[in-house]
């Protein structure tokens, strides 16, 4: 068995190496590698060992990214695993011992924390115009999931990370790349699901993210994030979906002015 970890380091250095030492210490008793996007300075000679380094000189996004970081990867299982995380606790065999018990499953995606509070749209159900109207109301139904304290089925989970066959991932085109940033793994999950695989989110495997550090723009991340959201919907649903979620966007933003002036 072995676990390829791809990393993209995009302006992260300073969480980086919290990242990776946390990789070797919670990680024991299988081969693993860790790969990483992206130029890397001040690495520490210990780590080298264990590290694939791939040279890219500009950001081209987290799905192109991880795509060409996948093309590296020798590992049985691969961990999408975002810079500014580190893993808390959890015993990694189990997890990936979860693949093993159960052909069908295709991804798992374990507790991911905030401040020590769990991290809200880690793991979810489809997300439809109607999912998106309930977390306006404050009543998502993957509210529910995230907030399991067991393992169970879910529609998706997040790119912060996330474990993977890997010839689940090659047999469903890897990440689509017209995505720069955000729906990524949604989209991803959504088409693994199509080859009748399934989603586990599995809690008992715990990772803290410090969420958004390598953007530190809050208004070019919301522009991003709704055009990747735009994509997805036409990618998926129908066009009333799509235009009536353009609705609710502004009416949302509308009801923001109001609140912040």
């Amino acid at each position: 068995m072995k676990l390829s970890f791809i990393i993209l380091n995009y302006k992260s250095e300073r969480y980086l190496e919290q990242c990776l030492i946390s990789i070797m210490e919670k990680v024991t008793g299988l081969d693993f590698e860790i790969i990483i996007g992206f130029s890397l300075k001040n690495l520490k000679n210990g780590y080298q060992k264990k590290i694939k380094i791939i040279e890219i000189n500009k950001n081209i996004g987290f799905a192109r990214g991880n795509n060409l970081a996948v093309k590296e990867a020798s590992g049985k299982f691969m961990c999408f695993l975002n810079p500014d995380t580190r893993i808390i606790s959890g015993d990694i065999l189990r997890l990936l011992n979860e693949f093993e018990k159960d052909k069908n499953i295709g991804v798992i995606g374990p507790k991911i924390l905030k401040g020590g509070n769990i991290q809200p749209w880690s793991v979810g159900v489809d997300m439809d115009i109607i999912e998106i109207l309930r977390s306006k109301l404050g009543c998502a139904k993957s509210k529910q999931l995230w907030n399991s304290n067991r393992k169970i089925e879910v529609d998706w989970v997040s790119g912060a990370s996330i474990f993977i066959r890997r010839d689940v991932f090659l047999e469903a085109g890897g990440f689509d790349e017209f995505f720069f940033l955000y729906y990524e793994d949604v989209d991803l999950c959504k088409r693994i699901k199509r080859l009748k695989k399934e989603i586990i989110y599995f809690p008992k495997f715990e990772i803290d993210h410090l969420e958004g550090k390598s953007s530190t723009k809050r208004y070019e991340q919301k522009t991003v994030y709704f055009k990747s959201q735009d994509y997805y919907f036409k990618k998926w649903f129908s066009l009333p979906a799509y235009y009536f979620l353009k609705f609710l966007r502004v009416f949302y933003l509308w009801k923001y002015r109001i609140r912040h002036e």
